[in-house]
């Protein structure tokens, strides 16, 4: 089963059974509509509440993509953080 975390409003949410592409196309079009949209989402942890979140232009969403049968990597600091060099 797949699963996407998201996070809205600092609140973090999930949906199952989507695929990043669907759910990227399903934000981006609302968004150019110009017009609110409903998403449901699952609220909670253990016991799943639907929650719905408003897309509209200028919101602010993260979509991640989990992927469980992937092996965890430990990056040190210096592999997660570029510094920006302006010298």
């Amino acid at each position: 089963m797949t699963r996407i975390d998201i996070v809205y409003g600092g609140k973090p949410y999930t949906l199952g059974d989507r695929t990043i592409e669907s759910l990227r196309a399903e934000i981006s079009n609302a968004a150019a509509a110009g017009v609110p949209t409903w998403l449901r989402v699952n609220s909670g942890a253990g016991r799943y509440q639907d929650a719905y979140l408003l897309i509209s232009p200028g919101t602010a969403i993260a979509i991640v993509d989990v992927q469980p049968n992937l092996p965890d990597v430990m990056l040190t600091p210096e592999e997660t953080f570029v510094a920006d060099s302006t010298e």
